[in-house]
C-alpha cells in the first residue's frame, strides 16, 4: 500500500468513535429537550391542575360509589394501586387520616412539612429524584403537633438560607438552590363518615421521564448503528461498483473504465486491477503483432525459398537430361545446386528457430543420461575440428570430475550448433576460443569465451539463436546465459549434475559413436544397471 493512504481499519475506527460521540451528544441533548418539554408543558400549572382535578373527581366517585369510610385504608390502597403514579393524603382538621408514604419512599423522594405560625398556612414539600418540588398548601389550618415539631428545625434552617439567598420566585426552592416547583391544593371529599380534605399528587411525569430516557437511548443507539451501517454501505457500494466494472471488462469491453476513488485498500485494489487490464491489453496487442509478424515471415520465407528452389530444380533438370557439353559445365551445375541447397537449409533452420522460440511448446524431449565429461568432449570436439579447418583456434578444457547429465541429444546438438554458428559469424579468427567445463555442487557449467570481430556490424543478427538456446536449456532443466564485456563475448550452459555423491563413476564404452546414439545408449544402460545393482 502506498505511503499516505489510510487503511479501512483506521477509517472504520474513526467512524465508530465519531458515531459514538455523536450518539452520546444526541442522547444528552434529547434528554435535555425532553426534560424542558416535561417541565414547561406537561408540568405547567394548567395541565397540573387539570390532572389533579381529574384525579380528585375519580377518587370522589370511587369513594361515593363504594361507600368508603376515611378509615378504610384497604379500600383507599386499592384505588391507590389502580392509580400507581399518585400520592394521596387525607386528613381532618389537624389529624392525618391516610398518608400513602410508601409511594414517596418508592419514588426515592423526600417529604418536609412547614407551618407558618402567623398565618396558619401549612406547606408540605416533596422533592423527587429529578429535583422537582411539589408543594401541598392548606391555608388557615395547622397540622398535627408531631409534624409541626418536625418542621420547626426545618423552618429555622431554611429560613436562614432563604434570607441569605433572596427570593428567586417560583424557581427558588426552600433548600437553597433552584428547583422546579409545582403547587397542589386540598379538596373536600365526602366520605361515608363525613367530609375530609384530600390532596392527590400526580407522579406521571416521572414515568414520562423514564420513558423519555428509554426512547432517547433507543433512538441514539439506532443513530450509532445507522452511522456505521451508512459507512459500510458506502464501502460496499464502492466494492459493488468495482465488481460490476470488472464484469463489464470481462464480458463486454476490455477497454472499459475502472473507477479509482478513495485512499484505502479498495483504491489500491482498483489501481491494481486497472494496471492488470492495461497489461492484458498490451499483451494482446503484442500477441496480435507477433501473429502478424509470423504471417509476414511465412509469406516472405515462402517467397525467398521459392527462388533458390526454382533455380536448383532447373539445374537438376539440366543434369537429369544431360544438357551439358563439358565436365566443367556439369561441375558448375553441381556447385550452383549445392549453394542453393545450403541456402535453403539456412533459411529452414532460421524458420525453425523462430517458430521454436515463439511457440507455446517445443518438441517432445527424449531425455537420456550420459557421463558429462566424455559426452561434452565428443560433442564439442567435432565442432571444434570443423571450425579448426577454417582457421579458428580452440583451447578446450573438459573436466574429468565425476558428473552425469540427463539431456536430450538433439537439443544439446542444437544448442552447441547455435553457439559455434555464432562463433563462426561473430568471433575474431585471430584470437583463440576458450571452451571449458566446470563441475560444481549439483550442476555442470560449460563456458564459451571468444573475442568479437571488428566486422560484426556487417553481419545481420536477429538474436533468435540465443533465444533458441535459452528455451532448449530450460526445457532440459538447465540455464543458458550470455554476456558481453567490451570485445569479449561469453556464453554459459548450466545443466543439473544427477550423479549422487555415493555413486562410483563408470565411463561408458563406445563414446565415439555418440552421433549415431546406439553404442552410447547401450553404455548408458549398462552403467545405470550397475548402479541399480549396487544400490540393491
Amino acid at each position: 500500500m502506498r505511503k499516505g493512504k489510510r487503511t479501512l481499519r483506521f477509517k472504520m475506527s474513526v467512524v465508530i468513535v465519531l458515531a459514538l460521540i455523536i450518539s452520546v451528544l444526541a442522547f444528552f441533548a434529547g434528554r435535555f429537550a425532553f426534560g424542558k418539554y416535561v417541565s414547561s408543558v406537561y408540568m405547567s400549572s394548567r395541565n397540573t391542575s387539570r390532572r389533579a382535578s381529574q384525579h380528585i373527581q375519580d377518587f370522589a366517585a370511587y369513594v361515593t360509589s363504594h361507600s368508603i369510610r376515611s378509615t378504610d385504608s384497604r379500600a383507599l390502597r386499592a384505588w391507590q394501586e389502580k392509580n400507581d403514579n399518585v400520592y394521596i393524603m387525607v386528613y381532618n382538621n389537624s389529624d392525618i387520616v391516610f398518608d400513602s408514604d410508601w409511594v414517596i419512599a418508592r419514588k426515592g423522594a423526600y417529604k418536609y412539612v412547614i407551618t407558618n405560625s402567623e398565618t396558619g398556612e401549612t406547606i408540605i414539600l416533596i422533592q423527587d429524584a429529578y429535583g422537582t418540588v411539589r408543594k401541598l398548601r392548606r391555608k388557615g389550618k395547622t397540622l398535627s403537633s408531631d409534624l409541626a415539631t418536625r418542621s420547626d428545625s426545618l423552618v429555622t434552617s431554611n429560613n436562614r438560607k432563604n434570607n441569605n439567598s433572596g427570593n428567586n420566585g417560583s424557581r427558588s426552592g426552600v433548600f437553597g438552590f433552584d428547583v422546579n416547583s409545582v403547587d397542589y391544593d386540598f379538596y373536600p371529599v365526602l366520605f361515608k363518615d363525613g367530609v375530609f380534605d384530600v390532596c392527590i399528587v400526580d407522579y406521571s411525569d416521572d414515568t414520562l421521564k423514564e420513558i423519555g430516557n428509554i426512547v432517547c437511548f433507543i433512538m441514539c443507539s439506532m443513530l450509532f448503528i445507522g452511522i456505521i451501517i451508512f459507512y459500510f454501505g458506502q464501502e460496499i457500494a464502492r466494492i459493488r461498483k468495482l465488481t460490476n466494472e470488472v464484469m463489464d471488462i470481462k464480458e463486454v469491453d476490455l477497454n472499459g473504465i475502472i473507477t479509482i476513488s478513495g485512499d484505502d485498500e479498495i483504491c489500491s485494489l482498483a489501481e491494481n486491477i486497472d494496471d492488470m487490464r492495461e497489461t492484458i491489453i498490451e499483451q494482446l496487442s503484442r500477441e496480435k503483432e507477433a501473429w502478424q509478424a509470423n504471417s509476414n515471415l511465412v509469406t516472405a520465407m515462402a517467397h525467398d525459398i521459392r527462388t533458390p528452389l526454382t533455380v536448383m530444380a532447373g539445374y537438376l533438370e539440366l543434369m537429369k537430361n544431360k544438357e551439358y557439353s563439358t565436365q566443367e559445365e556439369l561441375d558448375e551445375y553441381i556447385r550452383i545446386s549445392s549453394e542453393k541447397a545450403e541456402q535453403l537449409r539456412t533459411m529452414s533452420d532460421k524458420m525453425f528457430r523462430y517458430f521454436y522460440v515463439y511457440s507455446k511448446g517445443g518438441d517432445e524431449l527424449r531425455m537420456e543420461t550420459f557421463p558429462a565429461g566424455p559426452f561434452l568432449e565428443q560433442m564439442l570436439g567435432e565442432y571444434a575440428v570443423l571450425l579448426g579447418e577454417k582457421g579458428y583456434k580452440f583451447n578446450i578444457d573438459i573436466s574429468d570430475k565425476k558428473a552425469e547429465i540427463r539431456v536430450d541429444v538433439q537439443g544439446i546438438k542444437r544448442i552447441i550448433d547455435n553457439v559455434f554458428t555464432n562463433i563462426r559469424k561473430y568471433s575474431d579468427i585471430k584470437k583463440p576460443i576458450d571452451v571449458r567445463m566446470k563441475v560444481n555442487d549439483g550442476r555442470v557449467d560449460v563456458y564459451f569465451r571468444n573475442y568479437i570481430s571488428t566486422d560484426r556490424e556487417n553481419v545481420e543478427s536477429t538474436r533468435i539463436g540465443t533465444l533458441t538456446c535459452r528455451k532448449m536449456a530450460e526445457e532440459m532443466g538447465g540455464v543458458f546465459d550470455t554476456c558481453e564485456k567490451g570485445r569479449v563475448y561469453e556464453a554459459t550452459l548450466t545443466l543439473p549434475n544427477i550423479l549422487s555423491k555415493d555413486d562410483k563413476f563408470i565411463a561408458p564404452q563406445g563414446l565415439t559413436s555418440i552421433l549415431s546414439g546406439n553404442t552410447l545408449k547401450s553404455s548408458q544402460s549398462s552403467a545405470t544397471a550397475k548402479r541399480k545393482n549396487r544400490h540393491k
